[in-house]
């Protein structure tokens, strides 16, 4: 059977449908669980305006999902069940000891794979930082998510990671260097300057900082970038992948990179939290 997964509002005063590109990655997910393992299904983010949707055509598409994954069709007159992205969970986000265990999802995993495949250029792009910078390397993958987060959920600060970093090292001493994730560049800095060992982290991308701190909700959507809200999306991927090759993960408070990134995990042997 195929279903089609249409994304909608979460509710009318919202910019767009579903949430922020992760947490979407995340509804698919969720949505998979309402489906046995031989069924597929087609995400639908054209309907309606989606984070990461572009007026012009991309990958000769307008569905923003298939901007960044390949997936199954629906043909004309073909039979298939309809849900959108409202659908109750039956993962819990606010379960967070869950995602502390990615053996939990690899059934689940391995249904995303059979309805989606990332884009080659994702995967060149994927598999060329991972054999450079991770490949061979015995790699704690941090996530650090502050700006809005911080703002109106009180979410742990830098402070609260670095005696946290520092335990783990020094448990696995094994460890060679550090992938970082974060939504805020000031952070980069802070941690070269706690930790003693190289931190890795992608380059130019879009983050908060001093001048613009990201405070609330929309203010990372607003940008004169060309494509930003596409290229959005390419860095939620190379962040959520980036942690999800490492060996280890300590992962922030409340995040969908962090919980995605234990859910399609393919290094991680463990998963510490604050």
């Amino acid at each position: 059977m195929k279903y089609k997964l249409e994304f909608i509002k979460i509710s009318p005063s919202h910019e767009f449908a579903g949430v922020g590109f992760a947490g979407n990655i995340f509804i698919t997910l969720n949505a998979l669980t309402h489906t046995s393992n031989n069924d597929l299904l087609f995400v639908d983010m054209e309907t309606n305006e989606c984070v990461c949707s572009e007026n012009e055509i991309i990958h000769n598409t307008k569905n923003c999902w298939e901007y960044y994954f390949d997936q199954t069709n629906i043909s004309e007159g073909e039979e298939f069940v309809e849900i959108n992205s409202l659908i109750s969970a039956k993962i819990s986000y606010e379960d967070r000891d869950m995602f502390m265990h990615p053996n939990n999802f690899i059934g689940l995993k391995n249904q995303f794979y059979n309805s989606f495949k990332l884009k080659p250029y994702l995967t060149e792009l994927l598999d060329g930082y991972y054999n450079e910078n991770i490949s061979g390397k015995i790699t704690l993958g941090v996530q650090v998510r502050l700006t809005d987060m911080k703002h109106y959920h009180n979410v742990s600060p830098l402070s609260s990671y670095i005696p946290k970093i520092k335990t783990i090292l020094s448990e696995r001493p094994e460890i060679e260097q550090i992938f970082l994730a974060t939504d805020d560049n000031t952070v980069i800095s802070q941690l070269k300057n706690e930790i003693d060992l190289p931190i890795i982290y992608h380059e130019d991308m879009f983050r908060a900082d001093s001048t613009n701190p990201h405070l609330h909700p929309y203010d990372r959507f607003n940008s004169d970038r060309e494509q930003h809200k596409y290229k959005l999306g390419i860095e939620c991927i190379q962040e959520i992948f980036g942690l999800a090759q490492c060996d280890y993960l300590l992962k922030a408070d409340i995040s969908s990179i962090s919980i995605v990134a234990c859910m399609l995990a393919e290094n991680i042997k463990e998963v510490y939290k604050l």
